[in-house]
């Protein structure tokens, strides 16, 4: 149902915007401007994700490593909301803030055995599944070469992952639970440019990358994408967008202060690839 949705709503919205563009241009005309103040975007985005993940139990390494799609049954495509705000309080500065949903859910039965923290699925076991991996994002962007249609500097990405897991069965007869949750804090550095064309077109890219260790928190961070839009009237644009995270994140054990270890450690291997259309606000 949600292939099929994906199938007929993106297209039927590509074909929306041929047909508003030869309108539009008929509209009074926005030049467009690399330095606006406030800029609002809400986007509906096909979300294309891969994702691994180990929880151990008592001892670190202990669990299975599971592949969301391939050993859960989780969609690899599914349609999320996106909301960004960008604010530009300089002629060189720009900090944007967003929220990208990733939110999913299966039934599969297990054709393995599998280890979840201190939990042992067998084969053969029907379990239900959700696997939230929503993103915050927040960038600071520095322009070193500010021109009227040209800018190109330096972008510094900071933002979280939050993992909300959850597997369900029945084991022996009775029914079993586990749930985990856990924020793991993301950030990157890299270059990003925008350029205008004409009096209603501004392209732009990004790529950015890093490796960070904070507290118990190993993480790996490869970012980038490239956006193209149009504007159809004085305040309002349409977006055509592409994104992608390459996530890396080690958990080691929490320390207690008695010296204890406790839950959870693990590893998470995430990637996201997002195709969006956006309707932009510049107030």
């Amino acid at each position: 149902m949600q292939i099929g949705l994906r199938r007929t709503l993106l297209p039927a919205l590509g074909l929306a915007l041929l047909c508003v563009v030869p309108l539009a241009a008929q509209a009074p005309v926005r030049k467009v401007n690399l330095y606006d103040k406030f800029q609002f975007s809400l986007s509906l985005t096909d979300v294309i994700l891969n994702s691994d993940f180990r929880i151990d139990g008592n001892e670190p390494g202990d669990g299975t490593e599971v592949d969301a799609e391939d050993d859960l049954g989780m969609e690899k495509h599914k349609l999320q909301p996106r909301f960004a705000m960008r604010w530009r309080p300089g002629r060189r500065h720009e900090i944007e803030a967003g929220y990208q949903f990733a939110r999913r859910s299966a039934n599969k039965t297990l054709e393995r055995d599998i280890t979840v923290g201190d939990t042992v699925y067998n084969i053969g076991a029907d379990l239900e599944t959700t696997f939230n991996t929503d993103q915050v994002f927040l960038a600071y962007r520095f322009a070193f070469m500010a021109k009227e249609r040209t800018q190109v500097g330096i972008a510094l990405g900071l933002g979280a992952l939050l993992l909300d897991l959850g597997l369900a069965s029945e084991i022996a007869g009775r029914d079993v639970a586990v749930s985990k949750s856990v924020t793991g804090p993301l950030g990157s550095l890299g270059l990003y440019g925008r350029f205008l064309s004409g009096d209603r077109w501004y392209f732009e890219f990004e790529g950015r990358y890093v490796g960070i260790s904070i507290d118990r928190f190993k993480v790996d961070v490869l970012e980038g994408g490239a956006a193209v839009r149009y504007h159809l009237s004085e305040p309002i644009g349409l977006e055509l967008g592409w994104a992608f995270s390459a996530i890396d994140v080690n958990i080691d054990p929490k320390q207690f202060e008695n010296g204890a270890e406790g839950i959870f450690s693990g590893e998470i291997k995430y990637s996201l690839q997002s195709i969006r259309l956006a309707l932009v606000w510049v107030p």
